[in-house]
């Protein structure tokens, strides 16, 4: 199932991130549910993440930490125990806390959209595993998106892995008629590129809705992407529509945010967008 931007902001590049996170926000705020650690340790990670602070260099000490972010202790020393266990800050007692330097191959970002698109033949890296293929009663949410969804839907639910490190939990729902001539067998047969094998069953694609936002891991999303209990995930959501404007497919994508990363951009000239190609 592709999760690529929609026309409006269309995607220059997915991409992987091989040991370090991906670019996000640098400022801590007061959005609902992501815990208090978190946040800090996401400001960090990021910092570290983009070179801010070299192999060696000291790091903010822990009061001006609580002083900047007003947190306690005990959130700041968390924050920075995750970091350690990674093996991307050292902490010296009596003399502070200090970057390391990054592993070698680590820290290069690349473009594996066709892969996770199910465009072309992936890589043996990009793996994928179907976790749920079943047919269940249409869940209230997706009645309330239209008269496409029917009593019963398809419930598709997949793994994406790069090197055996999961990246994202994909779950997809196909109304009756829709999944109605869709296998399992099928589908593992074809990589579990959802959209492009309706398309070859005769159901393609005319548009694609996006929306994005950060929502809190799931005991689901946690145990299937290796992360905690409510740690932060990346969430793209779409509705697929066919030419006759049917839906075709709800999918949530859940990615991990320290191994994904998404650039887009917006053209606001009214001239076309062109797609970047391969970033090394």
């Amino acid at each position: 199932m592709p999760c690529q931007f929609s026309s409006r902001a269309q995607a220059e590049g997915v991409y992987i991130r091989q040991g370090l996170p991906s670019r996000m926000a640098t400022t801590i705020k007061s959005g609902a549910g992501i815990s208090r650690y978190l946040r800090v340790y996401r400001v960090l990670s990021q910092a570290l993440a983009e070179g801010r602070f070299s192999a060696g260099e000291p790091m903010p000490s822990e009061p001006r930490l609580m002083r900047d972010y007003g947190v306690s202790l005990s959130t700041v020393r968390r924050a920075l125990e995750r970091l350690e266990a990674e093996g991307r800050i050292e902490r010296r007692r009596g003399s502070g806390t200090f970057a390391r330097g990054q592993a070698r191959g680590t820290g290069t970002a690349e473009d594996l959209s066709p892969a996770l698109e199910g465009a072309g033949s992936p890589p043996e890296a990009v793996t994928r595993r179907t976790v749920a293929f079943q047919h269940l009663p249409t869940p209230a949410f997706l009645l309330r998106e239209g008269p496409g969804f029917g009593a019963t839907a398809l419930l598709i639910r997949q793994i994406r892995f790069f090197e055996r490190a999961p990246v994202v939990l994909e779950t997809a729902y196909l109304p009756e008629e829709i999944g109605a001539g869709l296998t399992r067998r099928a589908l593992e047969a074809d990589g579990g590129a959802i959209l492009g094998l309706l398309a070859a069953l005769g159901h393609p694609s005319a548009s694609l809705e996006r929306e994005f936002g950060a929502l809190e891991a799931d005991p689901l999303a946690a145990s299937s992407l290796g992360l905690d209990v409510g740690a932060p995930v990346f969430n793209v959501l779409t509705l697929a529509r066919d030419p006759r404007n049917r839906i075709l497919a709800h999918v949530s994508c859940l990615y991990r945010p320290d191994r994904y990363e998404a650039h887009g951009a917006i053209d606001i000239t009214g001239r076309k967008h062109r797609r970047k190609g391969k970033r090394s």
